[in-house]
């Protein structure tokens, strides 16, 4: 039986649950040895007053500007997952969009032309 203190723990939310959207992107851009915002912006084709705006909550970003971000992060799919719920999105396992999405980020298929390629494949709409 475990104690009373590893039932708390384990149940108790994290900090990675409890984050906001621009606190949770530094907390991954620190995980992943990014020091710079201009590296990510920059990488995910974005303009640095989109990146403001999402740091400072003035919007929410698109889903296209989510899955840009995710993949200039270079992100698995649990912090794809995170990032996006708090984005106010979700990749659903129904939708070849969505695995397709997860195939390229569980095989670390990065390159926005190669998710966009297999995209076309199955007639989704790419990644602009």
């Amino acid at each position: 039986m475990e104690t009373l203190e590893e039932f708390i723990k384990k149940h108790r939310a994290n900090e990675e649950k409890s984050m906001d959207l621009p606190n949770y992107l530094y907390d991954l851009m620190r995980k992943h040895n990014i020091e710079k915002d201009s590296y990510v912006y920059k990488r995910a084709n974005i303009t640095k007053q989109a990146w403001s705006a999402i740091l400072s909550q003035k919007c929410t970003p698109s889903i296209n500007t989510c899955i840009k971000i995710i993949f200039a992060l270079k992100l698995d799919n649990h912090e794809c997952k995170y990032f996006l719920k708090k984005a106010g999105y979700t990749l659903a396992s129904s939708s070849d969009y969505a695995l397709i999405i997860r195939y390229c980020l569980e095989n670390k298929f990065f390159d926005l032309s190669v998710l966009n390629d297999y995209l076309e494949q199955y007639n989704c709409p790419p990644i602009k």
